[in-house]
């Protein structure tokens, strides 16, 4: 079974210009029961294209296993080396992620199908730009969003995939802002409880999320 997630991105911000952005995904594999599938091997194959055209711009493949967790992610460095220098995301990007089986993947069966897609646009409201990423069969993504980067999260898990998206213009991403995002997109019950009390939402400090220097 091959698994196929594309994404979408449009306009985001007016005035990019020549600024760096990563893209990261963070994912948390589970079987139809919704137990974590650890230690799962597969092939991961990325590619990156303009929505207007057939050529592709990046593309890798990896050979990917999920951790004692469950979770797997990959990053696109300076993916804004892609975009319009003038109206950067006015020619929208897909991102195809494709899952190819090993011969001990056991999640994946042979001959399958499955396909998931979701789509990253902006509105432009009176004072700023709002972003927004919607999955294939129209239920939208949380959104939380700060100075210097955008998190999307899937509310409602899709089949075997559990996962989210940090878009930033402050590469390269630390490990305190993913871990962040990996607790907003799944928190445990333990996490959930205590939130408040340590001055966290979903996973990201309430009232900003403030980089180290």
């Amino acid at each position: 079974m091959n698994l196929i997630i594309i994404l979408i991105i449009s306009s985001i911000t007016p005035l990019l210009g020549q600024v760096v952005y990563d893209l990261n995904f963070q994912g948390v594999l589970n079987d139809i029961e919704g137990n974590r599938i650890a230690n799962e091997s597969f092939d991961l194959h990325v590619q990156l294209k303009k929505a207007s055209g057939s050529d592709t711009l990046f593309e890798f493949t990896s050979a990917t296993t999920t951790d004692p967790e469950g979770w797997f992610g990959f990053n696109i460095s300076e993916i804004s080396r892609f975009l319009n220098d003038d109206q950067p995301f006015s020619d929208p990007l897909q991102i195809r992620m494709e899952f190819l089986p090993k011969s001990s993947t056991k999640w994946i069966e042979e001959g399958g199908d499955f396909e998931l897609s979701y789509t990253l646009s902006s509105t432009q409201g009176k004072e700023s730009k709002t972003m927004e990423m919607t999955r294939m069969e129209g239920s939208k993504l949380l959104v939380h969003s700060e100075n210097q980067f955008h998190a999307f999260k899937d509310q409602y898990p899709f089949a075997y995939i559990t996962g989210g998206f940090l878009l930033t213009d402050q590469p390269p991403l630390d490990k305190e802002l993913i871990n962040d995002l990996k607790q907003w997109i799944l928190p445990e019950k333990t996490e959930e409880e205590g939130a408040a009390s340590r001055g966290v939402k979903g996973g990201f400090p309430t009232g900003g999320y403030y980089r180290k220097k």
